[in-house]
Parts: C-alpha cells; sequence; structure tokens
C-alpha cells in the first residue's frame, strides 16, 4: 500500500475513532523504513511524503480555505488576510493559552476570543472549531502523552512524533502540548528519554511546519514535585512554551496535619516561578497556568477557625493529599456557594476564597478554589514576572447558558486576563 494512502487511513482513522493510529502507524514505519529495528528512515523523507499526503488528500472543512492553513504558514503565505492580520496583532500581546475540553459550538463560541492566543484540546478534534479559531487569530494544539516505558525507546520516540506530526498537518492544527505527568527517578533512562522525545518532537515539528508551537507541561515547581524527576532546563531548551500548571499544590502534603488547603497558593507560585528561571528557562517561554476549578473536601471534622481535616490518601510518598477531594468546575462552585447562602472567607496567607457548607447528611465540606479575586493576583504575578503570559485549565469550566448570571460570571473570568 502506498504511504499516503496509509496516511490518509490514519486521517480517517482518527476522525472516526475506529482504528488506533499508533498500531496503524507501525504498519507505515514498517513498510517504509524495511527493517524498524536496525534503521530509520529520514526526516526528509518523512517530509516530502506528509507533504504530498497535504496536497493530494486533505479536506478543508472551513468555508475559507485559507483558515486551513496553520496560522504561521497562512502568515508566511498570504500577510493581508483579515485572520493573519489578527493573529500577527496578536503576536505582539501576551499570551491567553486555554486548555479546553471536548464541548461544542454552544460552549466554545462564547469563549472571548479577543483574548485568546492558543487553545490546546484535549482528547478531541472538532473542525469547526478550528476553522473558528483560525479565523479568530487563535492557534490550535493538540495534547499528547507517552507511555513512560516507552521513553527509553528511540524508535518508539520516533514514532510517537511522527505519529501525532502527520496527526497535526492532516487536521491543520498549529502544534503539540506534551502533558506528560508520571513519576521518573532522577538519573534514569527514563528521564534521558524523556528530554530526547521533546527535542525530537520539537525537530520534527519545526522541519515538517515551520513555526509550529511546541510546549510541555510542568508542575508548580521544579525538581521532584509528585516524584516528577525531569530535567526541566533541558525540556526548556527544546520546547517553544513551558506552561507552569500553578494548581493541584497540595498533591503532596508533607507538613502539617491533613487539612484542606489551598488549591493554587499565590506565594507558591511565585516560588514555582522562580524554580523555572533560575534553571535559565527564559521568561519569555514561560506561562502560569490557573485553575478555572477547585475541590469539594469532606471534612472528617471542622472546628471553630475552619479548619477541615481530611481523609489521608497517601500519594506518591505523602500520606496526605487532594486526592482526599474532588475536582470541580468554577461554576459548580458558584452555584453551589449561591444554593448554600455560604459564607464567603478570604485565605490571607494563599490570597485564595474558600467556604464551607453542610450536605444533606450532616457532613461538612469544605471548597476552595479560585476566582475573580483571586485570579486577579496571579494575573498581575505573570506581568511583574515578565512571562510570556497565562493560560486556564479549562475554558469550559464557565456556566455557559444564556441566564443573566451566567453571561456575567463569563464577562467577570474572561475580561480579567490580560
Amino acid at each position: 500500500m502506498q504511504f499516503a494512502s496509509l496516511l490518509f487511513l490514519v486521517f480517517s482513522a482518527s476522525a472516526s475513532g475506529k482504528i488506533l493510529r499508533s498500531h496503524l502507524w507501525d504498519v507505515i514505519f514498517d513498510q517504509h523504513a524495511g527493517e524498524p529495528q536496525q534503521k530509520k528512515f529520514q526526516l526528509e523523507h518523512f517530509t516530502d511524503d506528509l507533504q504530498y499526503s497535504l496536497e493530494t488528500l486533505s479536506y478543508c472543512p472551513c468555508e475559507n480555505q485559507l483558515l486551513c492553513m496553520p496560522l504561521e504558514e497562512a502568515k508566511r503565505k498570504h500577510e493581508s488576510a483579515d485572520h493573519v492580520q489578527k493573529y500577527v496583532e496578536k503576536n505582539n500581546k501576551k499570551e491567553v493559552f486555554a486548555f479546553v475540553l471536548e464541548c461544542d459550538i454552544t460552549v466554545w463560541s462564547k469563549f472571548y476570543w479577543d483574548k485568546l492566543t492558543t487553545i490546546a484540546t484535549a482528547g478531541f478534534y472538532d473542525a469547526y472549531l478550528v476553522c473558528h479559531a483560525h479565523k479568530n487569530g487563535v492557534k490550535v494544539v493538540k495534547m499528547g502523552n507517552i507511555p513512560t516505558s516507552d521513553l527509553p525507546n528511540s524508535h518508539a520516540r520516533l514514532t510517537w512524533a511522527k505519529v501525532h506530526a502527520s496527526d497535526v498537518a492532516l487536521k491543520f492544527l498549529d502544534g503539540i502540548n506534551i502533558d506528560f505527568e508520571d513519576a521518573i527517578d532522577d538519573g534514569s533512562e527514563e528521564q534521558r528519554g524523556l528530554t530526547s522525545l521533546v527535542q525530537e518532537t520539537a525537530e520534527i515539528f519545526h522541519k515538517i511546519m515551520p513555526g509550529s508551537q511546541v510546549s510541555f507541561d510542568v508542575a508548580w515547581k521544579a525538581g521532584g514535585i509528585d516524584s516528577r524527576y525531569y530535567d526541566y532546563a533541558g525540556i526548556g531548551n527544546a520546547s517553544d512554551i513551558i506552561f507552569i500548571m500553578a494548581y493541584d499544590e497540595q498533591s503532596q502534603i508533607f507538613d502539617g496535619s491533613c487539612t484542606a488547603r489551598p488549591n493554587s497558593d499565590i506565594y507558591r507560585a511565585a516560588v514555582g516561578i522562580q524554580s523555572y528561571l533560575k534553571l535559565g528557562i527564559p521568561s519569555e517561554k514561560l506561562i502560569l497556568g490557573v485553575p478555572w476549578y477547585g475541590y469539594n473536601y469532606p471534612c472528617m471534622s471542622l472546628d471553630l477557625n475552619e479548619t477541615c481535616s481530611i481523609e489521608k490518601v497517601p500519594f506518591r510518598g505523602a500520606n496526605c493529599s487532594d486526592a482526599a477531594g474532588k475536582e470541580y468546575p468554577y461554576s459548580f462552585m458558584i452555584s453551589t456557594f449561591n444554593q448554600h447562602h455560604a459564607t464567603y472567607h478570604w485565605d490571607k496567607d494563599s490570597l485564595t476564597p474558600y467556604y464551607t457548607i453542610k450536605d444533606e447528611t450532616g457532613q461538612y465540606h469544605q471548597m476552595r478554589y479560585d476566582d475573580p479575586r483571586s485570579l486577579s493576583y496571579k494575573y498581575m504575578l505573570a506581568v511583574a514576572s515578565g512571562l510570556q503570559g497565562v493560560g486556564m485549565w479549562t475554558a469550559n469550566f464557565l456556566d455557559y447558558t444564556d441566564s443573566p448570571s451566567a453571561v456575567e460570571q463569563q464577562d467577570q473570568m474572561w475580561s480579567l486576563l490580560p
């Protein structure tokens, strides 16, 4: 079977979800390379074959065919196009990088597209979302992950990078966000393999799609958070963007008793930013990611100071963790607050809000989250630190109905972005 035809099957399979792309790509790799365990086909050959497939097999779903070009390519070839002008204008502003879970047009059409610069789709593909994003000068990247066991294997890494590169190109996307969060030992083959993966992925993407974006998500602080002993300096050097996840900061609670605590402490966020800058990662590569969600912690006990003792749930070497709670979107936090006529509390030690409610069984729950007040401080921190911009997990987590309160909530959260 011809290589281009196989690429078309990869594209078709990804749209239907009925064929595993990675398995099919193994067939492509075998037939094109001859002996995959002994040699690799050259990147130039891969680029030529992929370019042929793009020219002959790709179908553009957009009303304007130019919207099916990655924005960097459109800038080179059609600089005067309206959507390219929007993109160029946004390049002169701070980055606003939004993760998006699967949703439909009733949700994503209400995003504040004038604020956004990049969206990363998490586990889904919507061709019309891509058209809409490009029309507004916004990049679209896909999220990707790899099994830890594949990291030491150069063949598996190369296959992974090429599978995702072909998928991104055939879907008219602008790059990839690598969201790898597994535990890795310091000095291990997996640690070295992860750095190599990012380097190889960036090389392939930048070769076949000049100007494409390769980003990598990191914990709120460099080092061994959640036993993630990564070569952050090497990863930062190879990536275009490092997305600092300044949330889930209580994934490992080592100090004191097991209690409900802030999801995104601004002082921890500041320490985290400095930890990456000290590694030599340029500030213009760093994005401060904030949570548009919070945690619902069932309290084992609640004292007069609103200290909520939580169940001991171990995580990667820590006896206590935020796994004792459950994540909920910002919209739920607000609706629950209103439903229970809760009392708003402000944690001055973290600059975050919280409240406590009692459920129908009589058990107390403490809700730890972020709101426009707390987020404004973090946005100011990002600007003051000279970072490339901010982002959030996720843009979906608001009430996107048409009620007056929902519209107000959307405006409060979106308008606050830099």
